[in-house]
């Protein structure tokens, strides 16, 4: 009999973490899931911790590494149940009523396809400094996020507003349903594959419930994936522009004016690439004079207060 949730985990070298999440996820009060684990290890420890300590989880381990996104998705062709939960596995369960909190938020609200919590972003990298020194990690190395209200109403009223901003947060953060199928991340993103996840979603779907409680602990660390893109990485405006067609957010007014300033105009692109993308040039230029004019008054500042 298939279990109502699907838990699915993607990992690669890194035994310890995965060891949290699972301790993380059996001490749970509700306990309708299934473990789904997908590995793109090339060690053993990961695969001798299941199989030695947790005999009820689904595991495989890949002969060849699928690479982020690819193995993000092969955890998720793993599941049976209603529900799809996707754990990455430097993250984990908050509290032990957590995993029950998100099931109840899509049970309260049939019609949801998404829901979302807040969660408690804890520096894994200052952790490890903080216990040289005895310093309580909770107090000093973690903080708590959640989507805000402004934020909650724009989706509300048009779920496209998520490309303004993703507050949703990290997919480990989310639990969506299966629908009439699987939804997966888009293999064709890059920075933003999250987005790209969410707005499959609400495109099928735009109701969706949430919390602001923590209810998920996302580890941060500097060998996260996000952390291989550079500052003004070209990969991150391809993405992001790739999402802008996708999603046809031409159509969209803020869209178009969002990615105007935060894209077009950072990334140097010129008014032929605006024309390209339905922006008309009255915004292009009208961006562009507010942006010099910003730089200027900047500069004029820096002379003055050099004299």
């Amino acid at each position: 009999m298939a279990r109502k949730v699907s838990i699915c985990i993607p990992c690669y070298n890194n035994v310890a973490e995965v060891k949290r999440l699972l301790d993380s996820i059996y001490c749970q009060d509700y306990t309708d899931f299934e473990v789904n684990i997908s590995d793109d290890s090339t060690e053993n420890a990961t695969e001798r911790l299941v199989r030695e300590h947790y005999s009820g989880v689904n595991y495989f381990h890949n002969a060849k590494p699928y690479g982020h996104i690819f193995n993000w998705n092969a955890a998720i062709r793993m599941a049976q149940g209603t529900y799809i939960k996707i754990m990455f596995s430097d993250d984990w369960f908050t509290f032990s009523d957590s995993l029950g909190k998100l099931v109840a938020l899509l049970d309260k609200n049939p019609n949801a396809a998404l829901a979302f919590s807040g969660s408690r972003q804890v520096m894994l990298d200052e952790q490890n400094i903080n216990a040289l020194h005895h310093v309580s990690v909770h107090e000093t190395s973690s903080y708590d996020r959640f989507a805000d209200n402004g934020f909650i109403e724009r989706l509300y009223r048009d779920y496209r507003n998520l490309f303004l901003g993703n507050q949703i947060g990290a997919p480990s953060a989310t639990l969506y349903r299966r629908g009439s199928e699987l939804t997966f991340f888009d293999e064709r993103s890059n920075w933003a594959s999250d987005m790209f996840l969410y707005f499959d979603l609400l495109e099928k779907n735009p109701v969706f419930a949430y919390t602001k409680e923590p209810l998920i602990s996302i580890g941060v660390h500097k060998k996260q994936y996000t952390e291989s893109f550079a500052k003004n990485d070209l990969r991150i405006y391809n993405d992001y522009r790739y999402m802008y067609l996708k999603y046809h957010l031409q159509e969209n007014f803020a869209c178009r004016a969002y990615f105007t300033e935060k894209f077009l105009l950072k990334y140097h692109r010129g008014l032929r690439e605006a024309k390209e993308l339905g922006i008309d040039k009255h915004m292009f230029f009208q961006k562009w004079f507010v942006e010099q004019k910003a730089t200027i008054q900047c500069f004029l500042r820096n002379r003055l207060q050099s004299k």
